[in-house]
């Protein structure tokens, strides 16, 4: 029998690609004349599908990151990049606009008049908050968190039984209450003002993205979502 033999042996001189990061939730699908729209804006899945909010509003998700800190698989973080900033963005100087499932798309991964919405700076700063809160509520080597789990581990798992019961919650979940209640804030400020977004708390997504909610009455497609929501 005849085998075919590969060259497998790599090059020691030669270094490996560097990794770029890139929204993962963003996907291609073709367009006209040999173009290919990026899908940057998703269906709002957390509201009635039926309801006049699903069809008004879309949601842009903020990706999950690995790289910024220690337990990154315990500690959920996220993108700072403004969306189509990344190092892997698609990028287009001819942005043609196409139609896929009845919303508009375009060549890049970038979102036109989004910074109309929500500037780069203020997006920033939502998603450092995240960032900053989480990492204090799921950081396992904290003093806190070490305590408790001992004091459950010695209980036989009734110390935090006995928090929740009198309504004091392990130093976690307090943390997360206190995340919620930011967000709560922001949304209730914006809305006041009538800025025209919202942040998904990422506990709703299990804290794989942070999503932020758009409608679509001053824009001529649907955009919306960090990943707040």
């Amino acid at each position: 029998m005849n085998e075919t033999k590969t060259d497998s042996t790599v090059n020691p001189d030669q270094s490996p690609q560097e990794l770029v990061f890139f929204n993962y939730h963003e996907y291609l699908v073709p367009g006209s004349d040999d173009t290919s729209l990026v899908i940057n804006h998703f269906p709002n899945i957390h509201t009635d599908l039926s309801s006049s909010t699903f069809k008004e509003t879309r949601i842009i998700r903020i990706p999950r990151v690995y790289h910024t800190v220690q337990f990154p698989d315990l500690i959920p973080q996220f993108s700072c990049y403004y969306p189509g900033s990344e190092p892997g963005a698609i990028t287009s100087t001819q942005l043609m606009s196409g139609s896929f499932e009845g919303n508009s798309f375009n060549e890049s991964s970038s979102i036109p008049s989004l910074e109309s919405i929500i500037s780069r700076s203020e997006f920033e700063n939502i998603v450092s908050l995240v960032n900053e809160s989480l990492a204090v509520a799921f950081n396992p080597m904290s003093k806190r968190m070490l305590l408790e789990n001992l004091l459950d581990l010695l209980s036989g798992g009734l110390f935090l039984s006995l928090l929740n019961l009198l309504g004091i919650y392990s130093f976690t979940k307090r943390k997360l209450m206190e995340l919620e209640s930011q967000i709560d804030s922001i949304n209730q400020i914006n809305e006041k003002k009538g800025v025209d977004f919202k942040i998904i708390s990422p506990r709703v997504t299990g804290y794989l993205s942070v999503c932020i909610k758009k409608t679509t009455k001053r824009i001529s497609y649907i955009v919306w979502r960090t990943s707040l929501y």
